[in-house]
């Protein structure tokens, strides 16, 4: 992790609350399907899936509904998701 991105993270507030940022999304779910090691390339699906909805919700063009729950950070407009809903998507789609 890059020295801006730690200091930022510190400046949100992020340590210790329940909320992610997209690359802590990315790396839980690196880790999480590492562990599960019977498929490597469901693994880089999940993450594609992921990266493409995280590209949809930045541009404005999500249209469907998500097991996804989101916020913008009030100061840094960062989207940011819960820990919950990112675990319940990740068991939907290895699933």
């Amino acid at each position: 992790m890059g020295v801006r991105l730690a200091m930022k993270k510190e400046l949100m507030g992020l340590d210790n609350s329940d909320m992610l940022t997209a690359d802590d999304v990315r790396s839980h779910l690196s880790t999480q399907v590492k562990e599960q090691k019977e498929d490597a390339e469901r693994g880089f699906s999940v993450i594609s899936k992921f990266n493409d909805y995280h590209s949809r919700l930045i541009s404005g063009v999500t249209n469907r509904k998500s097991i996804l729950e989101f916020e913008r950070h009030r100061l840094f407009k960062e989207v940011l998701y819960t820990r919950k809903s990112v675990d319940a998507w990740l068991d939907n789609q290895i699933n």
